[in-house]
C-alpha cells in the first residue's frame, strides 16, 4: 500500500536537487523532462540555479564567443558566482543532478566553478550529471565525474541528450543558434537543439528512477545505476566519442598556449585565437571521417577501447564509487 505520490506508508519522501546553469534554456527543459515524473512520484525536486555575478550573453557575440576558449578548456578556469544554498541534508534516498553545459568540450564556466569552489555541496552524495547538448558530451563529463569524485561523491552515471538530427545539419543549426538566438527550422535545415524525441526518452527515464526510492532506499546507488544502464542513459557514439576524447586533449594544449601568450601580449593572444578557429574548421571537416574510416578496420575493438575510456561516466561501467557508500 502506498500514499499519494507514491511512498510507502512511513517513508519519508524523497529528494532530488538539482544544480543548473543554461544560457539557451535548453540544459533546463531537459532536466524539467527528466524531473517531472519524480515530482508526480512524490520526490521534493529543488532546483538550485547557478548565476553568474557577470553574465555570459544569449546569443554568443561572436568575439566572445571564441574570446571564452582559452578560460574555458582550463581545468582550474573559473568566474565569480552568485552565493546559493546547497540542497537539504541528506538521507539515503536523496539524489543529487548536476546539469552543466558543454563549452569546448568542457563542462561550463559557471558550472566548474560550483565544482572548484563549492565541493562540500556534493560530499556524500549520490550524484547523476545530466547533459544537453549538440553531440559532444565525453570529455566534459569526464572532467565532471573526477571533480564530483574527488569532493568525495558517488558519480553514478550520465544522463546526454543530444540533438539527433544529422550531423552536418547540427553544425550549421547548432552555430547559428548560438550566434544569432534563432533556434527554428529554416530552408532544409531542423530545428536546432534537442529533440522532442530526446525530451521523451528523458522523461521515461524519470519514471523508471521514481520507482528507486520505493524499492530500496538503502541501496539507492546501485538501483540507479542499474535504471540508467537499462535505459542507456547516455548512449555512445564511439566514433563522435573518439574525436571529441581527442580533441579535448588538443583544446587544452591549445588553451595553455593561448592564455600564455595573452599575458605576454594581448595582440598575440588574439593571432593565436584566430589560428585555432582556422585549424578548428579543418579538424570538423577532416577528422570525424578520419576516425569512422580508422573505426571500419576494427570496429570491435574501436568501441570496446573507447567504452574503457568512458567507464567511469557511464552507469553499470565502472562509474565511480569513492564517496557516498551506503
Amino acid at each position: 500500500m502506498t500514499q499519494p505520490g507514491g511512498q510507502a506508508p512511513g517513508q519519508e519522501s524523497a529528494t532530488a536537487t538539482i544544480y543548473w546553469y543554461s544560457q539557451t534554456g535548453q540544459l533546463r527543459e531537459a532536466a524539467a523532462a527528466l524531473a517531472a515524473p519524480l515530482e508526480k512520484a512524490g520526490w521534493q525536486v529543488n532546483w538550485v540555479e547557478i548565476k553568474p555575478v557577470d553574465s555570459f550573453p544569449f546569443p554568443w557575440p561572436i568575439r566572445r564567443f571564441f574570446g571564452v576558449f582559452p578560460e574555458a578548456v582550463d581545468t582550474s578556469g573559473c568566474t565569480e558566482v552568485e552565493e546559493f544554498t546547497a540542497g537539504p541534508p541528506q538521507h539515503p534516498g536523496d539524489l543529487v543532478f548536476f546539469a552543466f553545459q558543454v563549452w569546448y568540450l568542457a563542462p561550463s564556466l559557471p558550472m566548474r566553478t560550483v565544482l572548484r569552489k563549492t565541493p562540500q555541496a556534493f560530499a556524500g552524495r549520490n550524484v547523476i550529471g545530466i547533459v544537453a547538448c549538440r553531440n559532444m558530451w565525453y570529455s566534459a563529463a569526464i572532467e565532471v565525474q573526477r571533480s564530483i569524485t574527488a569532493a568525495g561523491a558517488a558519480y553514478l552515471g550520465t544522463v546526454a541528450a543530444t540533438d539527433t538530427a544529422p550531423a552536418l545539419a547540427t553544425f550549421v543549426t547548432t552555430l547559428r543558434w548560438l550566434l544569432t538566438g534563432q533556434r527554428e527550422a529554416f530552408w532544409r535545415f531542423p530545428r536546432a537543439g534537442v529533440g522532442d524525441d530526446e525530451l521523451a526518452r528523458l522523461r521515461a527515464l524519470g519514471e523508471d528512477l521514481a520507482t528507486v526510492r520505493r524499492v530500496s532506499p538503502e541501496d539507492v546507488g546501485v538501483r540507479v545505476r542499474d535504471v540508467l544502464a537499462r535505459n542507456r542513459a547516455a548512449p555512445v557514439t564511439p566514433a563522435i566519442a573518439a574525436a571529441d576524447l581527442i580533441a579535448g586533449r588538443l583544446f587544452r594544449g591549445w588553451g595553455r598556449v593561448i592564455r600564455s601568450a595573452g599575458r605576454r601580449n594581448p595582440a598575440e593572444r588574439a593571432i593565436l585565437l584566430g589560428v585555432f578557429v582556422t585549424c578548428l574548421t579543418g579538424a570538423i571537416v577532416a577528422g570525424l571521417p578520419t576516425l569512422a574510416a580508422v573505426r571500419v578496420i576494427s570496429p570491435a575493438r574501436f568501441d570496446e577501447a573507447v567504452r574503457r575510456r568512458l567507464a567511469p561516466v557511464l552507469a553499470g561501467t565502472g562509474a565511480s564509487d569513492a564517496g557516498a557508500r551506503r
